[in-house]
């Protein structure tokens, strides 16, 4: 009995030492450094000069520091825009008063901004030429914005007469008012193909069965391949969509008004 018994614990010692081991488990292989390269594009448009009529009758001469009242009854003017015509006014050599009596009244009948067609922007070849813009020419070749057009009437009354004696209207669209190119951003980068390829691999791989069977056997992990990625465009300068353009309401209505009185001839 005691010789099976030592028979036995051999053979079982012998076993375990002759029977082959697990190969280690496989690690996912470093990725490699992927590049990346920004790159800008300009899209612009063409451009309306303001459109202005501006009308002074003889019946009445203005001179230098006579009182102006502004009136705004039928337009709703900012405390803003009042202050800028006042200023502007004042910078004629007029003086303007708020109560009392005044040798004339400026009298704002419009201010209005209506949304009209969308103005298409036209993409602009780089100054320093890069290999993508011509891909970037054919994805995109225009960029289309909302679009305002502004315009502000004023009327000068004469107060003892009741005569007008001048009047004037102006307007302009928003895109002839900013005038600055519409700027996108983009990027060219590299980016992992075949990243579930590899990690699949080394999962099987690393089951028990794979791991006995690499333990005779070398297995090669696949190579990462890259491929190139284009972004799409990213805005940096410029209004286009409504909430951006309907911002630009103050600064329109404030050129179109020192416009129109810039127009008053004062002697």
């Amino acid at each position: 009995m005691r010789y099976i018994l030592i028979v036995l614990f051999t053979f079982i010692t012998t076993a375990c030492v002759t029977a082959p081991q697990p190969a280690a488990p496989l690690e996912m292989p470093l990725k490699p450094q992927l590049k990346s390269q920004s790159f800008q594009v300009s899209y612009e448009t063409e451009h309306a000069s303001p459109k202005v009529k501006s009308v002074q009758l003889p019946a009445h001469k203005i001179t230098r520091n006579q009182t102006v009242r502004v009136v705004a009854d039928k337009a709703s003017v900012t405390d803003t825009l009042f202050k800028q015509i006042t200023d502007a006014l004042t910078t004629m050599s007029l003086r303007v008063v708020e109560q009392g009596d005044s040798d004339y009244t400026l009298a704002i009948h419009q201010l209005e901004l209506n949304f009209i067609e969308d103005t298409k922007y036209q993409v602009q070849p780089p100054v320093k030429p890069y290999a993508l813009f011509d891909e970037i020419a054919k994805l995109y070749p225009i960029q289309q914005c909302a679009t305002i057009n502004g315009e502000v009437s004023m009327r000068l009354i004469h107060r003892a007469s009741g005569d007008v004696v001048w009047f004037g209207k102006s307007s302009i669209d928003s895109a002839s008012f900013h005038r600055e190119p519409l700027i996108f951003s983009f990027s060219e980068e590299q980016v992992v193909s075949n990243e579930l390829e590899v990690a699949t691999f080394v999962h099987q791989q690393n089951t028990e069965q794979a791991r006995l069977a690499r333990a005779s056997q070398d297995v090669n992990i696949p190579s990462y391949k890259t491929i190139s990625k284009m972004t799409s465009l990213t805005k940096l300068q410029g209004p286009c969509n409504r909430t951006e353009v309907s911002a630009l309401t103050p600064m329109m209505h404030y050129y179109l008004s020192s416009i129109l009185i810039d127009k008053i001839k004062v002697h």
